[in-house]
């Protein structure tokens, strides 16, 4: 029986998936993995890191912990902690102890000094110079806070992330299992490779083209078979296939032809959702369901399998393994703010990229938390200086198509389900500026729009005595800085500091002190979509 298929009843590509994933929709599998087996893996759910990062506050050089308020000075050598090593240590007055990079800092320290900066005398070190509170020391909680999102669902794990989940101590992940494939090839005119090329036969390439791009894309094939154009032989192929494989491939025979048997099958024996494709070339293309399993038939030229491959049963495939559409490349997009490299080395500078703009992250190198969450990075040459608006070219990590809130900070928050890019009002103000950003959150502290949609007012509470923690610049918080001796980027990490120093956050991170002020925050939603995130907050 020939199937006609009339140009005006056809769909696009687009349309034929939609249709398909409607009327068959993608079954996925979850299983729980070690963190080792998870690379390119896709999240199947949220994850957030149970602990500070750092984990405790630790010495960035090999030194002399001391309290600097007593330096310069000679102190007293009274122990020594190495890497990994804890001991219960206390430190008095003109008292130092000997630290490795990465050891604790003893309690009641508050700077390190570089060995190679101090002179040794038998039990005492000589300090030369004045040490800042904080010197050479990463602060808990000071790359990212408890509760900072690792990984979302849907999200491709990379070999970043697998970092940061080891670093936050979590050994497992749930992720969606890759669909299993059997393809199946058909036609009488089929000669496997490595045969004698009969008059009449052409070599079989369509297998060994989906084999190959099946496994490169991590799917499993679990059965391939070459049969030619016989009715039963080939149902029997397509039962076979059934029974074990989650999704059918099978090419030639879609066609108009008397020997096009497949749709044929198919029609009697399963469902066909859609048959012909506003494509060229591809356009007999099948798309159905045979002992409830989606089945997806290609015409025989290696061309439109190639294509129909890539334009539609990717799409397919990657819906069951629960990937979006994320991608490893290159893009060019402009600064949001200006950066410079390092004056004597290649730097990478890692960046969100949000709707043509890159927004360049505060990044030290032991963060691997903040470099994790990056969409990309760009690299520059030692002594390099971009101005704000230069165009650059940003290597994709992922792209994390999420409705996007930039700007400040707040409790309120915490349990909104959109991509956060806490990097304050410079930022926030900016991203006003270009017209970028979903929800925008800017300080009246640092700049007032002309319309906004939702207002947060907050009182700013101070707590403890001794050197000021505050925060960077580019938050609106550090509009109340006078003389810190640390900066903080998330008012989420300043409980680490209570009792150790002088210490301020809007309330809710702070449950009581001294009102220093208040600070108007205004959310201002530029995508429509974006309301129904806001709702129960406001």
């Amino acid at each position: 029986m020939r199937a006609i298929l009339p140009e005006d009843s056809l769909l696009s590509a687009q349309e034929a998936i939609s249709l398909f994933v409607s009327k068959v929709p993608p079954e996925r599998r979850i299983k729980e993995i070690e963190i080792t087996d998870a690379l390119n893996k896709i999240s199947a759910e949220d994850v957030y890191s149970p602990i500070d990062l750092p984990p405790f506050s630790r010495s960035t050089v090999d030194g002399f912990a001391v309290k600097s308020s007593f330096t310069p000075g000679k102190f007293k050598i009274i122990g020594k902690i190495n890497i990994g090593e804890y001991k219960k240590i206390e430190i008095s007055d003109n008292e130092a102890v000997e630290v490795d990079t990465g050891a604790m800092i003893p309690k009641g320290a508050d700077a390190v000094i570089k060995i190679e900066e101090t002179k040794i005398e038998g039990e005492y070190v000589e300090i030369p110079k004045k040490l800042n509170f904080g010197t050479n020391i990463a602060w808990i909680g000071s790359d990212v806070p408890r509760g900072t999102q690792i990984l979302y669902k849907g999200e491709k794990i990379t070999p970043e992330k697998i970092a940061f989940l080891a670093s936050a101590g979590i050994g497992k992940v749930k992720v969606y299992e890759p669909p299993s494939v059997y393809v199946i090839s058909t036609g009488d005119e089929l000669i496997e490779p490595g045969k004698e090329l009969q008059p009449g036969k052409i070599y079989e390439s369509n297998l060994h083209f989906l084999i190959s791009r099946l496994k490169n894309d991590g799917y499993n094939v679990v059965g391939h078979k070459v049969v030619g154009d016989d009715k039963d032989k080939i149902e029997e192929a397509l039962e076979e296939a059934s029974e074990i494989a989650d999704v059918i491939i099978i090419t030639g025979g879609t066609s108009a032809g008397e020997k096009d048997l497949v749709h044929q099958i198919i029609r009697e024996k399963g469902e066909i959702i859609v048959h012909g494709l506003k494509f060229k070339p591809g356009k007999p293309t099948l798309l159905g369901k045979f002992n409830g399993k989606p089945v997806f038939g290609l015409p025989g030229n290696i061309v439109s399998t190639i294509m129909i491959y890539d334009r539609v049963i990717r799409n397919y495939l990657s819906l069951m393994k629960g990937e979006e559409n994320t991608t490893e490349e290159t893009e060019y997009a402009q600064l949001l703010l200006p950066v410079k490299a390092d004056k004597k080395r290649f730097t990478y500078i890692p960046v969100y990229l949000v709707q043509g703009f890159a927004i360049p992250i505060p990044f030290d190198s032991y963060m691997v938390g903040s470099f994790s969450l990056a969409d990309g990075f760009i690299g520059l040459e030692p002594g390099t200086e971009l101005k704000e608006g230069d165009r650059v070219e940003v290597i994709i990590k992922r792209k994390d198509m999420r409705i996007t809130l930039i700007g400040e900070e707040d409790k309120r928050f915490d349990n909104l389900n959109v991509r956060k890019i806490y990097l304050g009002s410079q930022v926030s103000c900016k991203a006003l500026e270009k017209g970028i950003g979903d929800i925008v959150v800017v300080s009246s502290l640092f700049c007032t729009p002309n319309n906004y949609d939702y207002l947060i007012e907050r009182r700013i509470l101070e707590q403890g005595e001794g050197d000021e923690v505050g925060y960077f610049d580019w938050l609106g918080l550090s509009k109340f800085n006078r003389n810190p001796s640390v900066k903080l980027k998330s008012p989420s990490t300043v409980l680490n500091f209570l009792g150790k120093a002088k210490v301020f956050a809007p309330e809710g991170y702070l449950k009581e002190g001294k009102e220093l002020g208040k600070e108007k925050l205004f959310v201002i939603v530029r995508n429509k979509e974006a309301f129904k995130f806001l709702n129960g907050i406001f």
